[in-house]
């Protein structure tokens, strides 16, 4: 059973008589949904998923003239909810041996996997951010994050505030953020693609195959970029959500696979450059981004002679708000590797003073 499923029917079969009879002083002034991480927010959880934080849960959004009351809900719901639920026990205890982790309990013991907040509180806690007021603002939100809270699904919401939100963020990035995100993609792929060859004629072949899973994961991006699509940062989901986009993974995504098992770097370099051209050529049809013209890179070696810069520098060209004034740095989340500033909003934040500097 897909836990997304599970958890509906559990909000709606336990969850709410309990809220209905047991805690109606907040009528129906709350949201109801299970989003944020998870596999079984994004679709992707199977049995082995069951091993830790899948089962029975959900997360309860009160308004902020409720909030004083999370601690009553959750020990109302924490005593009145039944041990078990569809044949799976509906408490979770702390696996202190793997990093803390919550995963069904086998005894009864241990509490329900609900989450009491209010919006405000979830989206400042995910995103470092309710609603951004700005365009830099968005520079500084974890892509995985939105990918999150646009993901899974509401099960019900008295007060529209959730749905609101959702709808905002899952309309993506506003244009001229998507541009400069894009234009970062396009001039980072340039970096590390004229030296697949050149470390393969060298011999070097740990340099040479880095830099072709470098460039790879640049290509993966871009085709989220161009579906305007967010992108998991989990390397776990990285494949089935790229096979979930509508357009580009069905083109390259053979291709993609078999080069990494290529023992041919020229022929995987053929493949690079043809998927790269391709493309170029799918920006070229998307009406709101510039069309784009392919020039030869002067500092070309002889392994890839298009320009990405160029590419770049064009894309940018059609920005015309307050990011025009920003060099193409990129959103902090296209540079961040550490994954606790990834998982972590609020330490992305702190690093957008970047922006400010001339």
């Amino acid at each position: 059973m897909k836990g997304l499923d599970l958890c509906r029917e559990y909000y709606s079969s336990v969850i709410k008589p309990i809220i209905d009879e047991h805690i109606s002083f907040i009528g129906e002034k709350y949201a109801s949904a299970l989003i944020g991480w998870g596999s079984d927010v994004l679709g992707n959880d199977d049995e082995i998923s069951t091993d830790h934080e899948w089962g029975p849960r959900c997360i309860i959004f009160l308004p902020e003239g409720l909030k004083q009351y999370k601690d009553r809900m959750y020990e109302i719901l924490n005593t009145r909810i039944p041990s078990t639920f569809m044949g799976y026990p509906t408490h979770f205890i702390v696996d202190k041996e793997s990093m803390g982790v919550r995963k069904l309990s086998s005894d009864r013991s241990g509490n329900v996997h609900i989450d009491i907040t209010t919006c405000k509180d979830y989206f400042q806690a995910n995103l470092g951010v309710l609603v951004p007021q700005n365009e830099i603002e968005w520079l500084s939100i974890p892509e995985n994050h939105l990918r999150e809270v646009t993901g899974g699904e509401v099960f019900f919401d008295g007060m529209g505030k959730l749905t609101k939100l959702r709808k905002f963020y899952g309309g993506y990035y506003p244009d001229d953020v998507w541009k400069y995100r894009l234009a970062y993609a396009w001039q980072s792929l340039g970096w590390d693609i004229d030296l697949i060859g050149l470390c393969c004629d060298r011999g070097d072949v740990l340099s040479s195959r880095y830099c072709l899973n470098e460039t790879i994961f640049r290509i993966i991006r871009l085709a989220f970029l161009l579906n305007r699509r967010y992108a998991p940062s989990y390397p776990k989901w990285i494949h089935r959500e790229f096979y979930k986009l509508p357009s580009i993974a069905k083109e390259i995504g053979t291709n993609l696979e078999n080069i990494y098992i290529e023992k041919d770097i020229k022929i995987a370099m053929k493949k690079i450059t043809q998927i790269c051209r391709f493309l170029i050529e799918y920006q070229n049809r998307i009406k709101k981004l510039p069309s784009l013209k392919i020039r030869q890179n002067p500092y070309c070696r002889g392994y890839m002679d298009i320009d990405f810069q160029y590419i770049a520098e064009q894309t940018y060209r059609t920005i015309y708000g307050e990011l025009k004034s920003i060099p193409i740095y990129g959103a902090l989340d296209q540079w961040i590797t550490n994954e606790d500033f990834l998982l972590d909003a609020n330490k992305m934040k702190s690093l957008s003073a970047i922006y400010k500097y001339d």
